[in-house]
Formats: structure tokens, sequence, C-alpha cells
């Protein structure tokens, strides 16, 4: 049966330490920083502005479990019982500590991610909120019980209760995320520029700390005026570095302010000792809630960017793998093909008298739909073929270009006689021109089908130069398309006219559009659906071209 303060197994991180030995030194890591925090109680022996003990308590718990409950409320109670106070107080003092760091972990796990509360900044805002929130109960607690046993004054209640507040605040901001960052599962690999930009990271804390705390030799209060000047280093720090060195940073610069702190004269402000100390944690907290937003925020990006280049890699594999299936199974249906249309080919010619009208006329729907389906591989291949990113790019004569394509276009389709075609100088562009002989050969083949049905077929190509880019379009008096369908006639297997009846893959209108996206150019339709359609392409001007 599971204890009942413990967490279910996937709560808490496996321990390589049995679990007596996690309780004493957790218990003995607590009661030393509660000493220290302690010899820092300046209103109160039992109340500081400085409680470590706290974060170490909080941390424990949510990376060990509840079941280190009893190392806090053991540490606690000695702290406390070695210091000031009865053993009853210190019994409820203890306690107040323990129902802090319990509470406290159960609201990260349920309403801040548990020990992932650091990944994104909405369970990090949690946490700070769960964090101060915790802290109330063992101030009220402790104070409660303080009052009852006589050991603190009425009127220093407000004064005592916000000192031990801050105090727990402060330990759970700062030393908390610290120790449960650490704690996963990491391997520190820095190159030797890494290295060089943490040490001179490093230095830089140093120099600030002095600058405005004085932990090596006392500054004026002129100085000690500049906290700010921390936040530059620790930006710093979250934008170069992983979140655990930021964190690390803010627990390194509250530890040289402090010593800074026990350096310093007595107040000349008219401040007490204790007001200074809970001026510096109301200072410090705040720095640590921001650094923790902001790295937060950090590991975010940091995380949906590789995300993004994961994906991308994945893409192109896929697209690689779909390639190679294309080309292959356009490879293996070439030959049995082939042979139909030659065995078509032999039977007409062999048993042309025997077959009859109505057999000669199943044998050319044989051939038609035998060239039909070549076509469809013969687009395929072509298709997979347009490289994802175009190189030979150079000036490119696309007059030259779209009459070569025209004249390409006349021995492929059967065009109707009597086609006027129409074909004034074009700006020229930017790009590979073999790539650009198919866009105009597609355009001007799906112009030339689909004009067949008019009695005057008209086909016109032209263009304008722009600042940015240059226009061209093929234009034709066919049948059309229906307007609703203009963004879908460049997508695969869209066909751009209602005639089903023409021949056709659907695939090149969608080379077109894979051609000219590829080389930085936008691609568009327009048709009233009944007067015929225009299509639109753009290529970018060399001098805007990188």
């Amino acid at each position: 049966m599971a204890h009942p303060a413990s967490d279910p197994p996937h709560e808490r991180r496996p321990s390589i330490l049995p679990f007596p030995v996690e309780l004493t030194l957790v218990t003995v890591v607590y009661f030393l920083a509660g000493k220290l925090g302690l010899s820092l109680a300046y209103g109160n022996t039992s109340a500081s502005a400085v409680w470590p003990a706290t974060g170490i308590a909080l941390a424990a718990l949510l990376v060990g479990g509840r079941r280190l409950w009893p190392s806090v409320f053991i540490g606690a109670f000695l702290v406390n019982v070695t210091t000031a106070g009865t053993v009853l107080t210190s019994l409820g003092i203890a306690a107040g500590n323990t129902l802090e760091a319990v509470l406290g972990a159960l609201a990260v796990r349920r309403f801040a991610n548990g020990v992932q509360a650091f990944d994104r900044a909405g369970d990090t805002l949690r946490f700070v909120l769960v964090a101060l929130g915790a802290a109330m109960v063992s101030a009220t607690v402790g104070l409660t019980t303080l009052y009852l046993g006589g050991l603190a004054p009425g009127p220093d209640l407000g004064s005592m209760w916000l000192t031990w507040w801050l105090g727990d605040s402060g330990g759970a901001l700062i030393i908390a995320p610290a120790l449960i960052l650490w704690s996963h599962e990491r391997s520190v690999r820095w190159t030797r520029t890494q290295v060089m930009e943490g040490s001179a990271l490093l230095f830089a804390v140093a120099v600030v700390a002095q600058i405005v705390f004085g932990w090596l030799w006392p500054v004026s209060d002129l100085w000690s005026s500049l906290k700010f000047l921390c936040m530059p280093v620790l930006i710093w720090a979250t934008l170069r570095f992983d979140q655990p060195i930021a964190v690390t940073l803010v627990v390194l610069i509250s530890a040289l302010a402090l010593v800074g702190f026990l350096r310093d004269e007595p107040p000349t402000m008219g401040w007490t000792r204790n007001q200074s100390l809970m001026l510096l944690q109301v200072f410090m907290a705040i720095t640590a809630i921001t650094t923790l937003a902001l790295a937060a925020v950090v590991a975010e990006r940091k995380r949906a960017a590789h995300s993004a280049r994961q994906t991308l890699v994945n893409l192109r594999e896929a697209m690689a793998e779909l390639e190679a299936f294309n080309h292959s199974l356009a490879h293996d249906l070439r030959s049995p093909l082939g042979a139909i249309l030659q065995y078509a080919d032999i039977l007409e010619e062999d048993f042309r008298q025997t077959l009859g009208i109505q057999g000669r006329l199943h044998l050319e729907r044989i051939r038609s739909s035998g060239r039909r389906i070549r076509l469809v591989l013969d687009q395929l291949t072509q298709f997979a073929r347009v490289a994802r990113e175009v190189s030979g790019k150079s000036r490119v004569d696309m007059t030259s270009i779209a009459r070569a394509a025209y004249a390409e276009v006349q021995t492929g389709v059967q065009m109707k006689p009597g086609l006027e075609f129409q074909l004034p100088d074009l700006p020229p562009g930017h790009g590979n021109a073999e790539l650009l002989v198919r866009v105009f050969s597609n355009l001007l083949d799906n112009a030339a089908k689909f004009t067949r049905p008019r009695e005057s077929p008209r086909v016109e190509v032209g263009g304008r130069e722009g600042e940015a880019e240059n226009t061209y379009f093929v234009a034709d008096n066919g049948i059309g398309f229906d307007p609703q369908f203009g963004e879908l006639v460049f997508q695969p297997f869209r066909r751009a006219g209602a005639d089903s009846q023409l021949e056709g893959s659907g695939l090149g209108l969608a080379i077109v559009a894979k051609i000219v996206r590829n080389h930085g150019g936008r691609v568009w339709a327009e048709s009233d659906g009944a007067t015929g359609a225009r299509f639109y392409f753009t290529l970018p001007n060399a001098e805007t071209t990188h």
C-alpha cells in the first residue's frame, strides 16, 4: 500500500539514493539554510527577510515527492528550537513551514505543470503566484504560534508578518527554480566560444554586483541606487544561455548582494537594518520573477524554432520519398503502357481489314487512352523534378522564351486552325530559362485546348515591368472557368475548365505554380466563366533577387 503522503511514481523523479539518505540530506540542508536565515533576523529572532529554506523545501517536494515532508518538518523544528522559542512554538512554526511546502508543491503540480513549470511563460507566472500564496501560510501560522506563545508583541505583528512573507517568497522565487531546473537530466557541453562568453558574463556579474552592492568593498548610496544595472547581464544570460544558467546567476547576484549588505555600515537614510534587508529582498524577488518569465519566453521560442526545423527536415524527407515513389511508379508503368500502344499499332497494321469500322474505333480509343496515360506520367515526372530551389538564374529574354514555348505547343497539341496568337515584346525576366519555357509552354498548351470550341480562337501573351517585379500573362477567349475556383486551378489534378472531354493531366497549372513560386514570384488566374481566362505570374527583378 502506498504511503498516503507519497506521490505516484510518475510525479516524482527517480532517486539514486535510498529514501532514508534522502530524508537525512534534505533535513541537513534545510537546517543549515534555516540557520543562515535566522542569523539575519533583525526584527524578531524567529522572523527573517532571508529564508532560502523555503526554496529548498519546495524544490525537494516537487522533485523528490511529498514523501519528503518529514525532512521539512524536522529541519524547521530543529532550526527554531535551537535558536529561540519553546518546543511548542517550534512545533507550530515547523507545522506552518511544512504546510507551506506541501500546499505549494500540490498547487504547482495542479496549476503550473509541476517540475516543468518553467517550460512556458504561463506556467512560470502561475508558479510565481503559488509561491507568493504559499508563503502566506507559513507567515500566518508561524506568527499565530509565536503570538499565542507570548513571543510576538501585538504591535509588531504586521511588520513581522511582512518580513516573514518576504523571506519565504524570496526563497521560493530565487532558490527553488534553480534547484528544480538543475534537477532535470541534462549534459552541459559548451564550445570554446561559449566558455569564453560564459567567463565574460561571470566577470560582468561580479563587476556589476560590486558597483551596486559593494560585495568586495563598500560603495556610496548613489551607486547602490543603481540596482537596475543587474538586469542587462541577466538579459544577456537569458538570451545567450539556457534557463539554469540564468536562474543560477540570479542566485549568485542575491548572494553577492547579501554579502554587500553585511559589509555595509548601518543605514544612514532613517531605515532600520531589517527594513533595508526587506527592500533588498523585494528587489531580488522582482528580479527573479522578471528573469524567470523572460527565460521561459526565450525557451518557448527556441523550442518552437527547433520544432519548425525538425518539421522542415521531416517534410523534406517525406517529399524526397514521395518523389522517389513517383519516379519509380512512372518508370514501372511506362513499359506495360508502351507495350499496349505498340500492340495497338500492330493490330491496326495487321488486322485493319478484319477489324471493321467498329473495331478500328475501339482500337483508336485504346490508343487515345494510352496516350493520355503517358501524358499524365510525363507530367507527374515533370512535377516531381521541379527543383525546390531554382539554380542557374540569369537575365532571360522572355519574348524568345514565349515564342519557343508556342512553337513547342504547336507541334504537340491539336490546335484549331486559324488560332490568333498575339505576342508583343515582353520585359526581360530573371530566372532559369529552361524552367520558364515550361511555364509558358503549359500556359499556352492550356489556352490552346480551351479555345478549340470557339469559332475564332485567340491567345494573347503580354507583360509589364514593375519596380520590384515584372508581371506576365497568358489570356485566351476559351470556355474559361468558374470564378469561385480561381484559387484552386493551380492545385494538382484540378482542371481549369469544365469540359472533361479535353485531354490533360490536371498537373500543367500546378507545375506552373511550383516553378513560379520557386523563383520567388506569384501566380493567379481570372475568369468570368464564359468569355475566356487570364493567367498571371510574376518574377522578381534581378536587383531585388537575393
